[in-house]
């Protein structure tokens, strides 16, 4: 069997125990706090950035993608240790231009297989792709297996859904639309997103975050009947309360995967969502009607 590697950017914010337990690599995003220049998950942590940003205003933190000569220099390490193809798997194109270093570090390696995939999302739905492509690896599945399974099953249906505190973040970020800001902003209202298309939409709100988890346990049952794997993750940034209050919430739930991980996000994502997130991610199925159902 040919050898297959996995790598992924830091946005996919997948625990350090299964980067290690699946052999993954990891290319790390910039962080920019003014003039000063981080590496995501190298020389600054989640925890750090979430306490810059209760402080930090002006200026606004930024991020930006690896260069092309980053990912080239992942790739030709991979392939002198003998692997024979790899998949890059890396954050929606509609949110970061980390592809286009891609694939421009594909362009200096023309006679390499490497396979480059838009996982059209973002943090743990993008880490759990990752993860069980490197799963399909360690069963030896083929190249071509491997590539249908993502096209066919997976890279469609991988989700995120969510309550944050405000819109302000993502707003600052130029990640979402400046109408939605005013939704987080409505008598306590709290922004309900997805990832949709690639993009981070609002699609509701709720009074609160006790209403929204309310509803996010509610919908906790659908989704484990819909999902396509045994796995599945609760996403927290900053304070986890909530999110160790929604595990402890849905864990014996009918049809609960064998494994639910609570999962912080990471630096880069953090600094557009802000402290004060609770989500939800998943391969399979979904509607935001579930949200709302009672």
């Amino acid at each position: 069997m040919p050898k297959i590697k996995v790598i992924t950017d830091s946005t996919s914010d997948i625990p350090e125990e299964l980067v290690k337990k699946y052999d993954i690599d990891v290319v790390p995003l910039n962080i920019f706090f003014g003039e000063e220049r981080y590496k995501d998950g190298i020389n600054i942590t989640a925890k750090e950035v979430y306490e810059r940003l209760k402080t930090q205003k002006n200026p606004w933190p930024k991020t930006s993608q690896p260069s092309a000569r980053e990912f080239l220099e992942y790739y030709n390490r991979t392939f002198d240790q003998g692997y024979e193809t790899v998949f890059s798997i890396h954050i929606s194109s509609n949110l970061s231009g980390t592809l286009n270093s891609v694939n421009l570090a594909k362009q200096m390696l023309p006679d390499k297989d490497i396979i480059a995939i838009d996982s059209i999302s973002v943090t743990h739905p993008l880490g759990l792709l990752a993860c069980e492509v490197a799963k399909l690896v360690k069963e030896d599945k083929s190249r071509d297996e491997i590539l249908n399974i993502i096209e066919n099953r997976f890279r469609n249906n991988n989700h995120i859904c969510g309550i944050v505190d405000t819109l302000e973040y993502l707003h600052r970020g130029g990640r979402i639309g400046r109408a939605k800001k005013l939704l987080g902003n409505l008598l306590n209202m709290k922004p309900v997103l997805e990832v949709a298309d690639g993009l981070v939409t609002s699609f509701g709100k709720t009074k609160g975050f006790e209403e929204g988890f309310n509803n996010m346990v509610r919908m906790a049952s659908k989704i484990f009947e819909k999902c396509f794997t045994e796995e599945i993750w609760l996403g927290f940034a900053g304070d986890n309360k909530y999110t160790q209050k929604y595990y402890k919430a849905i864990k014996e739930l009918p049809n609960a995967p064998k494994e639910i991980r609570v999962v912080e996000i990471g630096p880069t994502v953090g600094v557009h969502l802000g402290p004060g997130v609770m989500t939800i991610s998943w391969i399979g199925d979904w509607n935001n009607k579930w949200f709302f159902e009672k």
